[in-house]
């Protein structure tokens, strides 16, 4: 099924469970991208949100790499950031955007949900997915 596949996008734990091995590095990410990539995908995004330091992900196109890192958020409310970002990144695609610009807006997108999550209940709550809309408010320039 992953000759299918147009953007793979596994976390830290699913492409090592996908090449077999450790994956502690930005080279050891880049290294797992090309790994999984031969593997048939058209291109492969290694997601770092399970690493320490700041969330970087490494993709890979089949001819290069790109990195994109954005500043670790303290928060415990995270729930669905990996189909967030990747509904994202589909979104974006189907704009028409370039791979590497679908990437980058998706993760500023991603970003700005967990930034602005939303404590509810006692467990890992979820990103706030629409916070753009709740702040600017769904009517914002239609009196202008």
């Amino acid at each position: 099924i992953l000759p299918l596949a147009d953007v793979l996008t596994p976390n830290l734990p699913e492409a090592e469970t996908l090449t077999g091995e450790k994956i502690g590095s930005p080279a050891e990410m880049e290294r797992a991208a090309k790994t999984i990539f031969a593997m048939g995908p058209k291109s492969v995004l290694v997601k770092g949100g399970h690493a320490s330091g700041d969330a970087l992900d490494v993709l890979f196109d089949g001819r290069e790499f790109y990195r994109f890192s954005a500043e670790r958020i303290p928060t415990k409310n995270t729930h669905g950031t990996g189909c967030t970002y990747s509904s994202a990144i589909a979104a974006q695609l189907a704009l028409g955007r370039p791979l590497p610009e679908a990437v980058r807006r998706a993760k500023a997108y991603v970003t700005t949900a967990i930034r602005h999550a939303l404590a509810i209940g006692k467990g890992c709550g979820p990103t706030h997915h629409f916070y753009d809309l709740y702040r600017h408010g769904l009517t914002e320039g239609e009196n202008q």
